[in-house]
């Protein structure tokens, strides 16, 4: 049985950690922090939207590129279970060491790839800081908790395959799917949240499509859009309504994104329009 409690983290590879840390600290009102307490002083920016030490680890690398989207479970037997669910569909799962463990600030870890080479982290035990969150930019909650902390998009050669794929190895429930001309949307869940995974197959290179977190408040959006404006980050698309308000963000080279939003209303089984602001980082 496979009991995914919602987006935990993610973690980047990126040649560029200054113009990451203007758009996540400066334009998003993101916390950075230490990291766990087991993690290199290698150059990461870890940065917090919560309570737990950390939900995004953007490293220092030779590449941009998603590295790894860490979905939480209860506890050990609960990520036993996990296992034993991921190798009954043919998953292969490796078992973290203790660095690894330490590296992510976890009890617990395990990793895979899904058929079209995304890694896929599970894990239970995250470190939780005793010093609350406070946002930089004055930012008064990103909506985490129960929820996750957002989701994850993927491109995908089939959208028909990668449903079946998240629904049957690792146990998604289906939100909404709908035609993009020729193509196909689907939107999956975890949580009480409308997805925490979703992928199309447009045509286009399979792989990472984008990160979405989103804000208590449409105030804090607002303000968030004006600093990226006031950052000279330029616009690519305006911004869209959705079951959240949302606005894209892009960032060298364009197939890494994170998306800005707030609740408006409804989570499952409402339906999803695409849209939102794209903004595309340059040195």
């Amino acid at each position: 049985m496979m009991d995914l409690r919602g987006l935990g983290y993610v973690v980047y590879d990126v040649t560029d950690i200054d113009a990451w840390r203007t758009l996540t600290v400066d334009a998003f009102g993101m916390m950075p922090a230490a990291g766990p307490p087991g993690a290199d002083d290698d150059g990461t920016l870890w940065l917090r939207l919560d309570e737990r030490s950390w939900r995004l680890a953007v490293q220092p690398a030779q590449r941009d590129a998603q590295v790894a989207a860490g979905w939480e479970v209860a506890d050990a037997v609960a990520l036993e279970a996990a296992v034993a669910h991921l190798e009954a569909h043919g998953v292969a799962v490796k078992n973290a060491d203790e660095q690894q463990r330490a590296r992510r600030g976890v009890l617990g870890l395990v990793a895979f790839d899904d058929p079209w080479g995304n890694r896929h982290e599970i894990y239970w035990g995250q470190t939780v800081e005793e010093d609350e969150f406070r946002s930089p930019a004055g930012i008064e909650a990103f909506l985490t908790g129960p929820l996750g902390i957002g989701h994850v998009f993927y491109a995908v050669p089939s959208a028909q395959e990668a449903e079946a794929f998240y629904r049957d190895a690792m146990g998604f429930r289906l939100t909404d799917r709908f035609a993009w001309g020729p193509n196909t949307v689907v939107f999956m869940r975890s949580t009480a949240r409308h997805h925490s995974v979703g992928f199309f197959d447009l045509p286009m290179p399979p792989g990472p499509n984008h990160l979405m977190v989103e804000v208590s408040r449409l105030e804090d959006l607002g303000k968030a859009y004006d600093r990226t404006m006031d950052l000279h980050i330029p616009i690519v698309n305006t911004l869209g309504q959705q079951p959240q308000r949302s606005d894209p963000v892009v960032l060298r080279p364009e197939s890494v994104r994170v998306q800005h939003g707030t609740r408006l209303a409804g989570t499952a089984g409402r339906r999803h329009q695409l849209g939102g602001t794209d903004v595309h980082r340059t040195r």
